[in-house]
């Protein structure tokens, strides 16, 4: 189990943010902005731009239909966007 795929290549947001980096500033304020999103948001959001999961995975990882995921990951960028100085949302 320790040598699998998942477990030498998944990085944790905790791990992420609290241990050193080679992130360029824009990332780690993008990084900031997406751990600020509620949590239905910031899970979906993670799992699919950092781990590379896609929507039917991340709603078989969660227990979610698919069309709820894809839901959340268009109201997850919107919400994104207007952190990051976008357009207000709505």
């Amino acid at each position: 189990m320790h040598k699998s795929f998942f477990r030498r290549k998944v990085v944790s947001l905790a791990d992420l943010l609290s241990g050193p980096s080679d992130m360029l500033d824009e990332d780690k304020g993008v990084l900031d902005a997406v751990i600020q999103l509620p949590q239905k948001y910031r899970d979906v959001i993670y799992l699919f731009y950092y781990e590379g999961y896609s929507a039917v995975d991340i709603a078989k990882i969660l227990n979610k239909n698919e069309n709820t995921i894809y839901t959340w990951l268009d109201r997850g960028r919107k919400e994104l966007k207007a952190k990051l100085g976008g357009e207000p949302i709505g």
